[in-house]
């Protein structure tokens, strides 16, 4: 068992396609033997038994032209089935043998004396060998079983000769899949598969292909995310240390301009740091939650009243359609993702704008919808929205104060609670996100 794991696969893909040629050679040849042996063995004995047919027509007018039988009509059917190789006994319609020398065993094959219809005698004839084969049946046998053997170590030949070209073809594109695989784990993420093989294969290497784009795609957020937190950081705390060492140098006359300065800084840290709590504890699995049956028309129009002072301050109009629609989850949750959406509405809608908030009971789910008539997001850019830390433009989030982390929250609490979000949107036009939640405990 050790040997064989250590077998590389192509190794094992021409032991096994040596191992189906053997097998298979090996069964047509014993078959085919089989099926030979009992052909020949068969058509002796028909041989044999017409011969007995022909010796009871040749009795039968001996014993016509006698009127009897005699000891002479049995010696001369004697001597004729000798020369042809057999011999011959030759009894009459009692059963009592007309020659006692004339006696035969097996095998041998019987055939009535009939004259006028009516049965006056019974041939037995049999081989003067021991077997029904006579020697150019078994000649002819010998000679087949070596053309079987030749044509059995031919084809075995061959299916060696096959396997060893075809292991290696099966072989490769595994082996190019398994390189592009390990130049990835190295970090490699610009690696991939040329196309060639089998459908499975060429399938298989697609799919490696997609996963790779896939981590070069995360290896690029996860770069920007670390330069877009830093970059966060940096710059309320350069202004708290700035004006810290402005305090100390003495240059700042207005000291409680300069305490509200830091704390408006201290808060826009504070803030950052709270939302990649969020985050994190959104991601982590199996999240804990406490659900509940929940009356949802409550619970967002609740929501909506809180923001309601912040979009009038920017002069957003506010619109609530809001039908009775029941949901099965963890109420402070919800909670987060409504308040993500309409921030995340409340940020990107300029002056004059609208944002509609629409819920309603759909197939037994609960289906919120927040749309707002902002800025709008590219199409090319809708699959990344939900990444956390992602922006479609780079200075969006910086002048709207976004870190790009609410929406990545929205979509883990909704995985979560087993629900669908997903958005639509036109540059220019807005964007309508839709959360779609389970309307009650899933079935035992």
């Amino acid at each position: 068992m050790k040997l064989w794991r250590r077998i590389g696969l192509r190794g094992r893909l021409g032991l096994a396609l040596a191992a189906v040629a053997i097998v298979s050679v090996a069964l047509a040849t014993v078959l085919s033997d089989q099926g030979l042996h009992s052909r020949l063995d068969q058509f002796a004995r028909d041989r044999l038994q017409a011969a007995a047919n022909h010796s009871a027509q040749l009795a039968a007018g001996f014993y016509q032209r006698d009127g009897q039988w005699t000891s002479q009509a049995a010696t001369q059917l004697g001597h004729l089935a000798e020369m042809n190789g057999y011999r011959l006994g030759l009894a009459d319609a009692t059963g009592r043998q007309i020659a006692s020398e004339q006696r035969v065993s097996a095998p041998n094959a019987s055939a009535p004396v009939l004259v006028a219809r009516k049965r006056v005698g019974l041939v037995t004839v049999a081989p003067q060998q021991p077997d029904v084969l006579t020697g150019e049946d078994e000649a002819l046998q010998h000679r087949l079983n070596r053309l079987h053997l030749l044509a059995g170590g031919l084809a075995l030949t061959l299916g060696l000769l096959a396997a060893a070209v075809m292991a290696p073809a099966l072989a490769r594109p595994l082996r190019r899949l398994t390189g592009a695989a390990r130049r990835m784990q190295t970090g490699d993420l610009e690696a991939r598969v040329a196309p060639g093989g089998a459908p499975e294969l060429r399938e298989l290497g697609q799919a490696l292909n997609r996963l790779a784009e896939t981590l070069e795609q995360e290896e690029r957020i996860r770069r920007d995310a670390a330069a877009d937190v830093a970059h966060e950081l940096r710059t309320p705390l350069a202004g708290i240390v700035s004006r810290i060492e402005a305090a100390q140098d003495g240059v700042l006359a207005d000291e409680h301009h300069n305490l509200d300065a830091m704390h408006t800084e201290a808060l826009r840290l504070t803030s950052l740091v709270e939302d990649l709590g969020k985050l994190a504890a959104a991601q982590q699995p199996g999240l804990t939650l406490h659900k509940e049956p929940l009356d949802l028309r409550e619970l967002v129009h609740e929501r909506a009243r809180v923001y309601e002072d912040y979009l009038q301050a920017k002069g957003i109009l506010l619109e609530e359609r809001l039908a009775g629609a029941g949901a099965y989850g963890d109420r402070g949750r919800i909670v987060q993702i409504v308040d993500n959406l309409l921030s995340n509405a409340l940020r990107y809608t300029d002056a004059g704008g609208t944002v509609t908030v629409d819920l309603r009971q759909r197939d037994g789910e609960a289906v919120l919808e927040v749309a707002d008539s902002g800025v709008g997001i590219k199409g090319e850019d809708l699959p990344y929205i939900f990444e956390r830390f992602w922006r479609g433009e780079p200075s969006r989030a910086r002048r709207t104060g976004g870190a790009g982390i609410g929406l990545a929250i929205v979509r883990e609490l909704v995985r979560a609670h087993d629900g669908r979000v997903d958005v639509t949107s036109k540059p220019g036009e807005g964007s309508r996100f839709r959360v779609t939640l389970p309307g009650r405990p899933p079935q035992a």
